[in-house]
């Protein structure tokens, strides 16, 4: 199903202050998920942008766990809602869920390359360098991902999932 669109129109960016921002709300049917929100607010005057993903259903609590062992891997569609955390043993990576945590739907590359960039210039040599090598298919490793929501999921056969 293509995402219906709810709302749309213009309204004053957080940024700017111009009366340029589009906001698009749009109703989503996700597979093994139900309903979500997408939401996307582009400034036309400052080029800000923000995106997110709500859920419109709960479901129950899973714990979703995918080896991810070739560099095809990296490339699997990944939903994680606002309420998962995500843990990679292997790389030390913790990322809990907080009041301002968005849900994303995107690729386990993906997941990798925005906590990079949360990092930022706080990242450890040894732990980016990590992170860098398990981006680019070098190493070996488990993305978890625990949601109360059980909204998120990962689009693969060889994903493990489990009641929380």
């Amino acid at each position: 199903m293509e995402p219906q669109l709810l709302y749309e129109g213009k309204h004053k960016c957080p940024i700017c202050h111009a009366d340029q921002m589009i906001v698009r709300e749009y109703l989503y049917e996700a597979p093994n998920v139900g309903r979500l929100e997408l939401s996307v607010w582009e400034c036309q005057s400052c080029g800000y942008r923000l995106r997110d993903v709500k859920p419109l259903e709960f479901l129950t609590p899973i714990k979703l766990e995918l080896k991810v062992e070739k560099e095809e891997d990296l490339g699997t569609i990944v939903y994680r809602s606002a309420f998962a955390d995500i843990i990679i043993p292997e790389l030390e990576i913790e990322v809990t869920a907080g009041e301002a945590y968005q849900g994303v739907l995107t690729t386990i590359e993906g997941i990798l390359e925005i906590i990079l960039d949360q990092l930022g210039d706080n990242c450890e040599e040894e732990k980016c360098k990590k992170l860098e090598d398990a981006k680019n298919g070098k190493i070996p490793f488990t993305l978890i991902i625990n949601d109360e929501s059980g909204l998120s999921f990962i689009q693969s056969e060889k994903v493990k999932i489990t009641q929380l």
